[in-house]
């Protein structure tokens, strides 16, 4: 069996059923946005990450083969739908500029959040909230490690940096998926 599939975000996944084995074959357009993670999620809620789509030629692909049985214990199998989001960004985003905020304590509402920014950091503000960026190292500690959870990974000044971003009133804001 062999079934062609449109992923939300963009590409195709290309499915052949070869006895108990799936294999998965995902590809898209390299855009040169950033890197995309490959999602399946089942009729029924379950969910399977395959993988990250990674640079051939002009092409983003990923090529993963899966048995039905572990297709099914995700509750991705036999129906599902599949999704490729943008889950690294290579550049900046688009508006204001990133500036370096001396006490990036006064902007947060949480005190907890405000007794763990002691140091400046990297800060951009929008029309809605602003964002504070850390640089990721895997060697060092987190800022505001009670917010580990929602942040993105993106790249600013070059490096890899954790990102979050907050509401016009110093809340914490849940990460979305950008198109």
């Amino acid at each position: 069996m062999e079934q062609r599939m449109e992923m939300v975000g963009g590409g195709t996944l290309l499915l052949r059923q070869e006895g108990p084995r799936v294999r998965l074959e995902a590809e898209r357009p390299s855009d040169g946005r950033g890197l995309y993670k490959v999602w399946l999620h089942g009729d029924r809620g379950g969910k399977l990450l395959l993988g990250t789509l990674v640079p051939e030629g002009d092409r983003l692909r990923l090529s993963r083969t899966l048995s039905v049985g572990e297709l099914e214990r995700a509750g991705c199998w036999p129906d599902f739908r599949v999704e490729a989001p943008l889950a690294f960004t290579f550049s900046e985003e688009r508006g204001g500029r990133w500036y370096c905020e001396q006490h990036p304590d006064r902007l947060v509402s949480d005190p907890v959040l405000r007794g763990q920014l002691r140091s400046p950091m990297p800060c951009r503000r929008g029309r809605e909230g602003f964002w504070l960026a850390a640089p990721f190292r895997t060697n060092a500690p987190v800022p505001m490690n009670a917010l580990f959870c929602l942040a993105r990974l993106e790249r600013l000044e070059g490096g890899p940096h954790l990102v979050w971003e907050f509401d016009g009133e110093g809340r914490p804001k849940r990460p979305h998926n950008r198109e």
